[in-house]
């Protein structure tokens, strides 16, 4: 209730608007970037974190094709290990 109260005071105020996600500017109500500096700001940074999430997949794969190769292998080369 006080954050309704506190929220509908301040569109009173400054009107209906937003704020960029990458710097916290004002901005006008259905606008994400307060420029085109940060906008591309925020694509960088999400190809970055789309880069490392797809290094982290590969990464979790090769080692899970390693615990697996280390279980079967004296399965599939019987003599190796005696």
């Amino acid at each position: 209730m006080v954050l309704q109260m506190s929220k509908r005071r301040d569109d009173d105020k400054w009107g209906p608007h937003s704020h960029c996600v990458v710097c916290g500017v004002a901005t006008p109500e259905n606008e994400k970037y307060c420029s085109a500096v940060c906008e591309a700001k925020y694509n960088q940074e999400a190809e970055k974190y789309k880069r490392q999430q797809k290094m982290s997949y590969i990464f979790i794969g090769i080692m899970g094709v390693l615990v697996i190769l280390m279980f079967a292998l004296p399965y599939l080369i019987p003599g190796l290990f005696s």
